[in-house]
């Protein structure tokens, strides 16, 4: 890391704040789960005996050891939440390092689909992009760059990591020792040239339309499914038909989702020929 910093932009700051809320969001939605499970460990037990319930000697034992593996899910996912302390520099700091790129598949459960997680790292510390700025990002994976970021500091708390692996938890190593909230990199991305041009709500306005957008395409997906006669037209045909059905009505919700994406620009710009319809990936250069 470089000793070259500078304070923080004002623009710059308000972007990085955005995503330093975003993990003190997550650490709290932790402590809030995990409190949710530990109040359900302690109302099991009471119910069971409020209730009088008569049940073999084993299924109490089997009863009292799920209890005991919540409560220790309880305390993990607290301890995940409260384990850390997350502090936001107020000057930049800068980067350079190999861009790795790291990948998590999981399942959605139940027969559903699969999604890959990708998260981004110069040594141990995770790089959090401007958002929409993939195609910028991508081709520099693997290789040497320099960034000028907005540095969150992740620290773990003395008392509980000393007592987590006194226990033999030691799930909180493997968190990112910093969060490089990216500013600046040389010649893709200046946030703050963005903001300046584009406005200060600029990034958070493309997060919106992205959201409606998606928001969109899984209405135009689910629509079929609020009418039972189409839904029970459907589980009768094969299963052949059934997911060939399923996988063009995606496609084309997909593409009415682009149609009307499009056509919203072309309004705009008809509405106001002076409307700036120039790429994201442009306006992130600054």
């Amino acid at each position: 890391m470089s000793n070259h910093t500078r304070p923080l932009t004002a623009l710059e700051k308000h972007h990085a704040r955005t995503v330093y809320l975003r993990v003190v969001f997550f650490k709290w939605l932790l402590v809030l789960l995990g409190s949710f499970f530990l109040v359900l460990s302690v109302i099991l037990p009471v119910a069971f005996v409020i209730d009088d319930t008569r049940a073999p000697l084993a299924l109490i034992i089997f009863m009292g050891l799920l209890d005991l593996l919540v409560v220790a899910l309880a305390l993990f996912i607290m301890a995940h939440g409260l384990g850390r302390a997350a502090t936001l520099r107020p000057t930049t700091a800068q980067l350079r390092g190999r861009l790795i790129e790291k990948t998590h598949t999981a399942s959605t459960g139940n027969g559903g689909g699969r999604y890959t997680v990708y998260t981004y790292f110069i040594d141990d510390q995770q790089i959090v992009w401007p958002a929409g700025a993939e195609r910028l990002y991508k081709p520099l994976v693997g290789q040497t760059i320099t960034l000028t970021v907005a540095m969150i500091d992740m620290r773990s708390r003395a008392g509980l990591k000393a007592l987590l692996e006194g226990i033999g938890i030691e799930a909180l190593k493997k968190q990112p020792a910093a969060v490089g909230v990216v500013l600046a990199c040389p010649p893709v991305i200046d946030v703050h040239g963005a903001l300046i041009r584009y406005g200060r709500y600029y990034l958070l306005r493309y997060q919106l339309k992205t959201a409606a957008a998606i928001g969109l395409f899984v209405a135009l997906f689910l629509l079929p499914s609020l009418y039972p006669a189409t839904t029970d037209w459907l589980v009768g045909q094969s299963h052949v038909t059934m997911l060939a059905i399923i996988l063009g009505w995606a496609i084309g919700s997909v593409v009415v989702t682009y149609l009307i994406a499009r056509g919203y620009q072309a309004l705009r710009k008809w509405l106001n020929p002076a409307y700036d319809d120039t790429p994201h990936e442009e306006k992130l250069k600054g």
